[in-house]
């Protein structure tokens, strides 16, 4: 995650979170492991919904979009409005969010919320189809600050060093979204038995082990284990040496 105040983070445990809750806006994003991340967590889905959006609810995944459990978008390209609320399309127009992904190969969804800002709210959402079962989205938010404002986003203060991993849990709390405050239809377990929540790892601790697990087991990934071990049992463990 690359924050509104310019901090990188990094969130690896499953779960629904924050992306950003603020007291008009509620995003939420459900971050699930793939096959080609070696157990860490991407982003597989956002659910979108608050006052802003007055009652009505927006899930995009990497293979469908719903408004209010109602598939829309469902064209290549195609279009869907509510009037007062929302724009959106879906096409193969805009930047990448990741830049190494392949640019020939976008499927991208744009939403504009209108919040009453000339610019309004704008969210773009890259799809990543080419492997079945793996698929997953990045997903870009360019907003102004709200008031109450918080998540892995960032409470976009200004200050880059608050957004801090650490930080940001300390505020919003480890156990993910309350289930009273849910807009996805279940909850994912954070992690799997006896086994510690990478997320509590000390921001350099995790660094270290990510670069350190990489070189030792090689791949585009660090094995959620070798972090694991890293970070709650030691290096040593870790790197099996």
């Amino acid at each position: 995650v690359m924050t509104f105040d310019g901090t990188r983070a990094d969130y690896y445990s499953s779960g629904e979170y924050w992306i950003v809750k603020s007291d008009s806006l509620w995003i939420q994003g459900r971050y699930v492991p793939t096959d080609f991340t070696n157990g860490l967590a991407v982003t597989k889905t956002i659910a979108i919904g608050g006052p802003v959006l007055k009652g009505n609810k927006l899930i995009i995944a990497p293979t469908y979009t719903t408004w209010n459990n109602a598939r829309v978008l469902t064209g290549f390209p195609s279009t869907f409005e509510r009037p007062h609320l929302l724009h959106m399309a879906y096409d193969n127009v805009g930047a990448l969010v990741d830049e190494a992904q392949d640019a020939s190969k976008k499927h991208v969804v744009h939403v504009k919320i209108f919040d009453e800002t000339p610019e309004g709210i704008m969210v773009q959402v890259n799809r990543w189809l080419q492997s079945k079962g793996n698929e997953y989205i990045n997903v870009k938010i360019t907003m102004r600050s709200q008031p109450g404002q918080d998540g892995h986003c960032g409470n976009f203060n200004g200050d880059l060093y608050d957004d801090d991993r650490m930080q940001v849990r300390k505020r919003i709390g480890t156990g993910g979204v309350a289930q009273a405050q849910l807009l996805f239809k279940t909850k994912t377990p954070i992690t799997t038995a006896d086994r510690p929540d990478i997320n509590n790892c000390p921001t350099a601790t995790l660094n270290a082990a990510k670069a350190d697990c990489k070189a030792r087991f090689g791949g585009k990934s660090p094995p959620m284990a070798c972090l694991t071990d890293y970070c709650f049992a030691s290096k040593e463990v870790a790197l099996d040496e």
